[in-house]
């Protein structure tokens, strides 16, 4: 996509609502923008011809599937270009791993796992050392313990939106649920193609529409599937993805709940995270440039010096793998 290309405001009133529901109708989408859905479709098509949306996608509530999220983040040293393809495609290609990404700053890359406990976690790190220790030269490990998904307010302050839209939780705490083979299947299907028809996936799956979009109904009721959303390429809306790594001191639970609701009131936040290992929480954000980056930082730094003892950040420079189920089904053309 060429760099000068300048969404407009139609296009971000889509954006809008494909951050807030993906898997609504172009018709429906249509009303709210003011658009035919024959525009509509023709403008997310561009914008996914464009690299803009990089895929329609299905947050999954794994943790009530005892499903837990471990992040490995490694330091290289000795690494080439081609040695560092090789690793990076190794955890691409991975049945096991969420997220995938290379970075600047304190890590160099840095990998999500969704495993069942911390033993089968441990078995993954191993097999890792034996085939890359040459390569690495520092690891650090976390355990995802809370994890908010919140909505690109940026996009409603630039086309001056007031409404806030809702953040999601999920915790560790969840209740658990059990869901059969073909639940399991749907949501292999629709984790990475969250706007796919249920005539598509009855297909598939060899059954009716009606089961379908029965079964899809159950999953949102039981809040194993928490919202459909779009997965927009930061990079062409002229921003860098940036993590804060953030070490406490001794804190109180209304001081981390305060902390909590202050980081998540941020309007470029996105994924909040409370972790346990060798950090306590991360913070996700898709900021303008680095100056910006930085301010965030002496902003939260400045607004909570009793309980903060340290910090560290990196940037993403390329992210190659973002499935939010385990065994998930690529994207389909």
């Amino acid at each position: 996509m060429p760099s000068n290309y300048i969404l407009d405001k139609k296009d971000r009133k889509i954006l809008i609502e494909l951050d807030r529901d993906a898997r609504q109708s172009n018709k429906q989408t249509g009303k709210i923008v003011g658009l035919s859905k024959e525009v509509v479709k023709y403008r997310i098509d561009k914008m996914v011809e464009r690299g803009i949306i990089l895929k329609f996608y299905t947050i999954v509530n794994y943790f009530k599937l005892g499903i837990v999220k471990f992040k490995l983040y490694l330091r290289l040293t000795n690494a080439n270009k081609e040695k560092i393809e090789k690793i990076t495609k190794y955890f691409e290609n991975h049945e096991k791993t969420e997220w995938v990404v290379t970075s600047t700053g304190r890590w160099d890359m840095i990998v999500g796992f969704m495993l069942h406990n911390v033993n089968e976690f441990d078995d993954e790190i191993q097999t890792v050392l034996d085939k890359f220790s040459d390569y690495i030269q520092e690891k650090a490990v976390t355990t995802t313990l809370y994890l908010a998904h919140q909505t690109r307010r940026f996009l409603k302050t630039e086309i001056g939106e007031k409404k806030i839209m809702k953040t999601l939780y999920h915790t560790t705490k969840d209740k658990q649920e059990k869901i059969d083979k073909r639940d399991e299947e749907i949501l292999k299907i629709i984790t990475n193609n969250s706007r796919m028809p249920v005539t598509e996936i009855a297909k598939r799956l060899k059954t009716t529409p009606r089961i379908i979009q029965y079964r899809l109904k159950e999953l949102k009721k039981k809040k194993i599937i928490l919202a459909y959303k779009a997965h927009i390429n930061p990079k062409t809306m002229n921003r860098i993805f940036c993590k804060i790594i953030i070490y406490f001191t001794s804190v109180t639970e209304d001081e981390l709940n305060t902390f909590i609701r202050y980081i998540s009131s941020l309007p470029d936040a996105l994924w909040p995270q409370k972790v346990m290992g060798s950090w306590d929480f991360e913070l996700d954000f898709e900021l303008e440039n680095y100056d910006k980056f930085q301010k965030v930082i002496m902003d939260i730094k400045e607004k909570f010096p009793d309980i903060i003892k340290n910090h560290e950040f990196c940037i993403v420079s390329k992210e190659f793998k973002l499935d939010f189920f385990p065994g998930c089904y690529p994207r389909f053309k």
